[in-house]
């Protein structure tokens, strides 16, 4: 092949309407929700697409197992989640992948005293179809659940999906609507205006992508990305880590979870249990000790799992902002560079509510929520 033939594919040149970097659920989901309106939409990953954080949770839509105190964050979690099952349904239909919903609700269990105090404080923000269960009701649920089990409080609008079976469902449905998706992709210059406020686009190794806006959802890499732009947001890695054993009959219905540690049944028979929170920077590598850690409360909450069978144990890098809320908006003193990152435990639960939001915003739309509490400035 000529040489000039050889240089001109190298650099070739294309153009989109809006550039999504980060293939996350988060990445994803916006992408699709911009592409169903209609917009140009390419997706750049590091990576493989739905590799990290993504592929690594457990999949609960604990809206209210997991939120301590009423407020922005809260409603914003309750938001998504009631989004989740249509949302799911359409994504479903356009993809032909299923995603394994689970609709039979989260146990949340006190094992000590100082547990069962907290919890009960929470109830008065749940409303009124939220109440305390003693311990003898618990086991009308689950009866399976260890002595030292107190009592607890049974969310039953708290779901669960299959997550890496929702990344798949996303990848399917954005190739089905036409998304360009570029994997192994290293951003080697970001091309600005000269006055420092307007993204053009993207130099990669063998191709420059014009945008006309831009967004970074890149979990716990989007840090890194947004430094170029002065933006020096708090986010940082936080390692977790999770193990699947395999019992010889079901133990549970519903997923079970206490301070320490949950159990999530899936449909093929496996339990996920997870999951530490390490922070130890971009370190993916497996900890023996870790499983060993959790195993320890696992089994006051449920002695059956003693003689279940290990499968396999991983890790995924939860992206945590300073305040434990993501950050939704437009990034500061750029006209067309957005953010949507920080999610930390709660990624799988916001992906329908952040990627309605940020198509909105994307699409110059009112949003239906206020992302005053959540914008890009409020930690600088």
């Amino acid at each position: 092949m000529p040489d000039s033939v050889m240089r001109e594919s190298v650099l070739r040149e294309s153009e989109t309407h809006t550039l999504v970097i980060g293939g996350g659920v988060i990445g994803c989901a916006i992408a699709y929700e911009c592409a169903k309106q209609g917009l140009a939409v390419t997706l750049l990953d590091k990576g493989t697409i739905g590799s990290e954080a993504s592929q690594a949770a457990a999949g609960m839509l604990g809206a209210q197992v997991e939120s301590h105190h009423d407020g922005p964050f809260y409603e914003l979690c309750k938001a998504s989640r009631d989004l989740y099952r249509t949302w799911t349904d359409e994504l479903e239909q356009i993809s032909g992948c299923s995603i394994d919903y689970i609709a039979n609700g989260i146990v949340r269990v006190a094992l000590t005293e100082t547990d069962e105090v907290e919890l009960k404080g929470r109830l008065p923000w749940f409303g009124d179809g939220v109440k305390w269960q003693t311990r003898e009701q618990l086991l009308t649920l689950e009866p399976t659940l260890g002595e030292e089990v107190r009592g607890g409080i049974y969310f039953a609008d708290d779901h669960q999906v299959h997550a890496p079976k929702l990344s798949e469902a996303l990848h399917a449905a954005l190739r089905t609507l036409g998304v360009r998706m570029i994997e192994h992709a290293d951003i080697e210059q970001w091309l600005l205006d000269e006055q420092q406020s307007h993204v053009r686009g993207v130099q990669l190794a063998d191709e420059t992508i014009m945008s006309t806006q831009t967004v970074i959802a890149a979990g716990a890499w989007s840090q890194s990305l947004l430094e170029p732009f002065d933006l020096h947001l708090p986010i940082q890695p936080v390692k977790g880590q999770c193990y699947a054993v395999r019992p010889q009959k079901p133990v549970i219905g519903h997923t079970v979870f206490t301070k320490g540690c949950y159990v999530v049944p899936k449909l093929d028979g496996s339990l996920v249990i997870g999951a530490t929170e390490e922070r130890s920077g971009f370190d993916k590598s497996i900890n023996p000790d870790a499983v060993d850690t959790i195993q320890q409360t696992v089994i006051k909450l449920l002695p059956e799992l003693a003689r279940a069978t290990f499968e396999r144990t991983w890790t995924g890098l939860r992206p945590a902002s300073a305040d434990g809320m993501p950050f939704l908006g437009k990034a500061p003193r750029w006209d067309n560079l957005f953010v949507a990152a920080g999610h930390y435990r709660n990624g799988i639960l916001l992906t329908p509510i952040t990627a309605k939001l940020m198509s909105a915003l994307l699409l110059g739309q009112p949003t239906t929520i206020d992302l005053k509490p959540f914008a890009v400035d409020r930690l600088l």
